[in-house]
Formats: C-alpha cells, structure tokens, sequence
C-alpha cells in the first residue's frame, strides 16, 4: 500500500511538470482589426460606425494555408465583433486570421484578413506593406493603413452570431482601418508559484499516506 501511494504522488508530480512545460510554450495571442462600416447586427442597422473584429488564438495553431495558398499563414481562434452603436457579438461560424505575407494572387498586396473559414468569405481586412513579413506570432502595431469590408461580392454576406447575425452593405470601398495583436504568455514567476504549491501539497498528502496508521 505504501509503495502504490508514493508511485501515484511520483506519477502526479510528473503530470504536474509537464503541464507546466506545456503551459510555458502555449502562448495565446489577440488580434484586433477595427475600421467604419456598414451594415447589420442582429437586426440592428448601422451606418458608418466604428467596427472591431477581434479574434483570439494561440500562436502554436498557426499553419500554411490550404493548397494553392501555401504560402500565406492562418490561425484560428474565437472571435467577436463590435459594433459601437449596438455592442458585441460573437461568430459561431469558424473564424481565421489570414496574413498574406508575399504571396500576393490574392489582393494583389499584402493584408491581413479576418474570414469566415465555414463558408470563405472574408470578413475585414487591412494592406500594407508591414505584413510582408509578419508570420502572425508576435505582437504588432497598433498599425494604420487602407481596409475595411472585405467582401467584394454583389450578394449581401451573412455571418451567423450568438445573437443572430453580422452583414454588410454591398458596395462599400475600403478607407482606413488599425490592426493590432498582442501576444499573452504566462509569467515565468506565476508557474513557479503555481508548481512549487502544488508541489508542496502533493509532498504533504505522500507523507500522511505513509504514515502506519
């Protein structure tokens, strides 16, 4: 009995490592992308407002994109959109960040895109020469330049949300827009703190499983 109790104390301080290995290399990261635009949310219609896509992920998702765009990188995550006059929502469809890099068959110039995974369809979308080289795993900006809607199409699109749904006003042209993302990684103190207390009692419960009784 006693060598079973401090095999399960060993095997859980093991577990309890590498967990904290895992959480020092999971780094999760917050895009933002914010511009004026047209449309309507959840029933509510806006006209020129100020609006933030946001999408929340983390920096080990991040993958080339799918054949024939290789060569420009995507990362998912949860995303929210505000609109200042009605409030904010989140997509319940899949959502990605895409930056372009160099690889320019799809603008023309290089972008950050906010797009609707489930369906293709972009959503906002920002040029500039910045994101060239920008492999979206690190902070950046705040970064002004030319976006907005990023759907060209003559067809109203529709982005379902919690609360029922985001679309845009067909026709609009890009203005300015701000990008920004900023990375948030756990403080190396903060997982000391955490492993040495669950440490500490991890060894307490080992000693009053081996004390005789």
């Amino acid at each position: 009995m006693l060598n079973k109790a401090k095999t399960i104390c060993f095997l859980v301080t093991i577990l309890a490592a590498a967990l904290s290995v895992s959480v020092c290399h999971a780094t999760s990261i917050t895009y933002t992308l914010s511009t004026t635009a047209s449309g309507t949310l959840d029933g509510h219609s806006f006209m020129s407002a100020p609006v933030t896509v946001t999408l929340t992920g983390d920096t080990s998702n991040i993958v080339p994109g799918p054949p024939p765009h290789t060569g420009v990188l995507v990362n998912p995550g949860t995303a929210t959109v505000n609109v200042s006059s009605i409030g904010t929502d989140t997509f319940t469809d899949s959502i990605v960040i895409v930056s372009t890099l160099n690889d320019l068959t799809i603008f023309g110039v290089p972008a950050v895109l906010m797009l609707d995974a489930t369906t293709n369809t972009g959503i906002l979308l920002q040029t500039g020469s910045e994101f060239t080289t920008y492999d979206l795993g690190t902070s950046l900006g705040p970064v002004s330049g030319t976006g907005g809607v990023a759907s060209g199409s003559s067809i109203t699109p529709v982005f379902p949300t919690v609360g029922g749904e985001l679309t845009w006003a067909v026709g609009q042209s890009l203005g300015g827009s701000t990008f920004t993302a900023v990375t948030t990684a756990p403080e190396p103190g903060t997982l000391f703190l955490v492993g040495s207390g669950l440490a500490a009692v991890l060894t307490r419960r080992r000693f009053k499983t081996s004390r005789p009784l």
